[in-house]
């Protein structure tokens, strides 16, 4: 059998993955390479044939080919074999896996009319693509960009999406190859895939599914809050904030208050002059801020600091005199109304709220009602963090009363669940059903009807479930 791997981001982790395999089942393999690849520890430049005869026969592995770069390169990488040498050998081994593209190491590419480098009597074409290259800009990821064409749509400073990696293989390499060799098997094999998303996207391309189903929104873990000052009200949402699953990041200019004893519920704890905090705050454009220092100085520094980067809530504590007082000094600051409107301020839903606790449960009902209208995640830490395999259970569609909204999702793995989609018989059935699905899966449960007594729901609704293994 000759197996030729071609594509981006993974190819050599694909033939070493491959060449492990058939070894275990005793087969001779054999790999080289139509192009260029990276030289091992045992890789064997021959001589003649019997240097590739004798370490098959020896050890039942042989890498060989010719060396491609000069004797001082940092790395050194092998080209092809004389076709005699190769065609020889290809009849020694069992398996013959050969590395058919180049990408330079970047983990996606858009091949030459010439490539990939396919040699003749292949029993099977396997593409491989880097996950790594999502929501990176295209410049920095794909090999040979000025070959682009407008269908494509990517540019030099497109981020990349699933969408665009779909078009890459599509047009790139299974249209093409398909059409050029249509008996013989040709699969993607996705690559360098790391994170949740990653191995979802990945599982997307490999069955060939529309990625379109998936929406990244849904792979955010919940935002980072962070919270300027450190009394009564902060240390009481730190508390809500922490049942709620936010990551939390608590800062205060006096030491007595940032104490990480005290704040042992917070994520991070900085003891910091307010004017001197732009280098702790995330980065994530659906972090949330609330402004609850000791002084309306301090508060409005803070604010200031805020507005001059990406949030989605911005919060400041303060009577509507003070607030008013405050707003018109950034406006002779040079704040604009547009800036200034996105400050919800004085802080907190209109709850008639008197207590540190009434007024902290004000603020984080403000806060939830921001963040579930602005996006659908319910991601938490651990799930965003999970390297466990499984099924993830994902809500795609929902109408009624059901519990979670599109977006909720739940890993099934073969030690018990991490995340939610609403509890009750439902999650119990999809937990139950999850381990069957050996590929992507859409299956619908009607909670309004039949479906939902069989069930044992007493609240109504329709949600469709996508399973995928990961």
């Amino acid at each position: 059998m000759i197996i030729a791997v071609a594509g981006s981001g993974g190819k050599t982790t694909r033939v070493h993955k491959l060449a492990q395999y058939y070894r275990s089942l005793g087969k001779k393999v054999f790999v080289t390479t139509t192009t260029h690849m990276k030289k091992e520890s045992d890789t064997v430049i021959p001589e003649n044939i019997e240097d590739i005869r004798k370490q098959l026969n020896e050890t039942g592995y042989c890498m060989a080919g010719m060396p491609a770069t000069p004797e001082n390169a940092l790395v050194q990488k092998i080209g092809p074999l004389p076709e005699d040498f190769y065609e020889t050998a290809v009849k020694e081994a069992d398996i013959t896996l050969i590395e058919a593209d180049g990408s330079r190491g970047m983990p996606a590419k858009i091949p030459a009319d010439y490539e990939p480098v396919i040699p003749e009597n292949i029993d099977e074409i396997h593409i491989v693509i880097g996950m790594s290259a999502l929501g990176k800009p295209a410049s920095k990821v794909v090999h040979r960009l000025s070959l682009a064409d407008k269908d494509l749509e990517i540019k030099e400073d497109t981020i990349l999406t699933p969408l665009h990696l779909q078009k890459l293989l599509k047009k790139g390499y299974l249209g093409p190859l398909r059409e050029q060799y249509k008996d013989t098997k040709i699969k993607v094999y996705p690559g360098q895939a790391g994170t949740l998303y990653q191995r979802v996207i990945a599982r997307f391309l490999q069955e060939e599914k529309d990625v379109a189903q998936i929406e990244d929104d849904w792979f955010k873990i919940q935002p980072k809050l962070v919270i300027f000052g450190a009394g009564h009200v902060a240390i009481q949402l730190l508390r809500i904030a922490k049942f709620l699953d936010f990551y939390t990041i608590m800062i205060d200019d006096r030491e007595e208050f940032a104490d990480s004893e005290k704040l042992s519920q917070a994520d991070e704890v900085y003891c910091r002059d307010f004017h001197d905090i732009e280098d702790i705050l995330p980065e994530q454009d659906n972090a949330f801020y609330v402004v609850v220092t000791r002084g309306h100085a301090n508060d409005r520094l803070c604010a200031e600091t805020v507005l001059r980067r990406p949030y989605l809530y911005l919060g400041m504590i303060g009577s509507k005199g003070k607030v008013a007082k405050t707003f018109e000094i950034m406006k002779e600051e040079g704040y604009s109304e547009e800036q200034i409107s996105t400050i919800h301020a004085p802080i907190g839903l209109k709850i008639g709220a008197r207590t540190p606790e009434e007024i902290a449960i004000s603020i984080a009902a403000e806060m939830i009602a921001i963040k579930n209208h602005e996006t659908e995640s319910t991601m938490s830490k651990e799930l965003f963090e999970t390297k466990e395999s499984g099924v993830l259970c994902i809500i795609t569609k929902k109408s009624g009363s059901s519990p979670r909204g599109v977006g909720s999702m739940m890993l099934v793995t073969k030690d018990g669940i991490i995340g939610s989609i609403g509890g009750g018989n439902l999650e119990k059935t999809v937990m139950e059903e999850a381990p069957s699905m050996k590929e992507i899966t859409r299956k619908k449960y009607d909670l309004s009807n039949a479906q939902s007594a069989t069930l044992g729901m007493i609240c109504g609704g329709k949600n469709e479930i996508l399973y995928v293994p990961v």
